[in-house]
């Protein structure tokens, strides 16, 4: 261990941070501020702030409000976010008589209601945009529930780039480490969207493409400059007689503000202006522009006609089949972790979760009810279990009509007994 004692639970996240930097007795397996710096990392040199090492010349790897301000890649995090947020959240268990897996009656209140401080929508919202950007969802365990078998009846979600993983180097123990406080590992919810073996946490988009959305960050603030001076090119002014340098500066200033607010030129006689030829289509600064928008579609597994991007022409049935594709390919991609964490550490053996995709996927009226027609009549779906899958009730059967009853006789003549029944011969005499 090193001669000077890392004390975690008394320490900030910054001082932390430049313990980390010099000591080799802990080490942090994780994140730096979401950006997947770790203590001997050949890419130290982005985060001198922290480490000591020179600023680099190339673009700093972007933060996570400079790639949500990239119009196609926030719009693609809300566009899987909300995807997995809209879903229906259900516990299925195994019933051996059907033979399928059946929603359970009663569902647990991790899933109804995960997070008590706000609604489950923006729950799931949050987690998948935790899983997108860092790669790993945290959340810290509630009180245990009853219906669960005293599993966590509800969680705290934690900021995904404020937990740290510490590790012993010598002991290979590791813990987890938030607010300046440790944590033992299962007292925190952790999902991850996919890590290496023998790795505890996740890659997000962040830490794989981090430089590259730098570049393109720093390629849109150099578009944003040179469209904000007018798009005019710089030029080269020439003067007749010998300017100091003070005379050149004021002259240049004078240049840049008229680029920017595009008055006419007027210049003193024998100067001359001499334009170097650019425009934004030479500079490619639009094509640039449709390449980042379609790297970032790429990267987030985004159909390109859904970030406004051209691409082929699109009927109605290839929308359809992309959209299919998109959940299958892209939303899954973090709907799974989440399904999988759920049923694992959230609910009872036996248990599964499962997030309700038929709907995203549902093809269009015409078609699905040709196909819930052929399975009705093939005989696998029943009236009413097709009528739940387009979420209506089941049909009001009518009940068998009664059989009909003589009506009761108000005043029934009593019958005639057999020692009352005369004789023809008594008839005939009593005549």
């Amino acid at each position: 261990m090193a001669d000077e004692p890392l004390e975690v639970d008394r320490a900030s996240r910054a001082d932390v941070a430049r313990k980390l930097a010099g000591t080799g007795g802990l080490a942090a397996a994780g994140m730096i501020a979401g950006t997947g710096w770790s203590s001997g990392s050949s890419t130290a040199a982005p985060y001198a702030f922290l480490t000591g090492d020179p600023y680099p010349n190339t673009p700093l790897p972007a933060t996570e409000s400079e790639a949500m301000g990239l119009p196609p890649f926030g719009r693609g995090v809300a566009l899987l976010a909300n995807a997995i947020a809209g879903t229906t959240w259900r516990a299925m268990r195994w019933n051996p008589a059907t033979g399928v897996n059946e929603r359970i009656p009663e569902q647990p209140s991790v899933l109804t209601d995960p997070d008590p401080l706000t609604t489950p929508w923006h729950y799931r919202w949050s987690a998948v945009e935790d899983l997108i950007l860092y790669g790993n969802h945290f959340a810290l365990y509630g009180e245990p529930d009853a219906k669960t078998v005293y599993r966590p009846g509800w969680l705290v979600p934690l900021p995904a780039h404020d937990v740290w993983v510490i590790v012993d180097p010598e002991s290979g123990q590791w813990s987890w480490a938030w607010n300046g406080a440790m944590i033992d590992a299962d007292e925190i919810l952790h999902v991850s969207a996919g890590n290496r073996s023998g790795e505890i946490l996740g890659r997000g988009v962040l830490r794989q493409y981090g430089e590259w959305l730098g570049g393109a960050i720093a390629a849109e603030a150099h578009t944003g400059a040179y469209f904000a001076g007018g798009a005019l090119p710089p030029a080269v002014l020439q003067s007749p007689t010998l300017l100091t340098q003070t005379q050149a500066d004021e002259l240049k200033d004078k240049w840049r503000e008229m680029t920017s607010s595009r008055e006419p030129v007027v210049l003193p006689s024998g100067y001359v202006l001499t334009p170097i030829v650019s425009n934004a289509e030479s500079a490619q600064l639009v094509e640039s522009r449709q390449w980042n928008a379609a790297a970032v579609a790429m990267i987030l597994g985004i159909p390109s006609y859904k970030l406004g991007l051209q691409g082929p022409s699109m009927t109605y049935q290839n929308i359809e089949s992309a959209d299919i594709e998109f959940v299958r390919d892209s939303v899954d991609r973090y709907g799974s972790p989440l399904v999988e964490a759920f049923t694992k550490w959230l609910v009872p053996h036996g248990t599964i979760v499962v997030w309700d995709y038929a709907g995203r996927m549902r093809a269009d009226q015409k078609t699905t009810a040709e196909v819930l027609s052929t399975y009705v009549a093939a005989g696998i779906l029943t009236h009413d279990e097709a009528r739940a899958m387009l979420n209506r009730p089941p049909l009001q059967v009518a009940a068998p009509p009664a059989l009909e009853e003589p009506p009761d006789d108000p005043d029934p003549e009593p019958p005639e007994s057999a020692g009352d029944t005369l004789t023809p011969e008594e008839v005939t005499s009593n005549v």
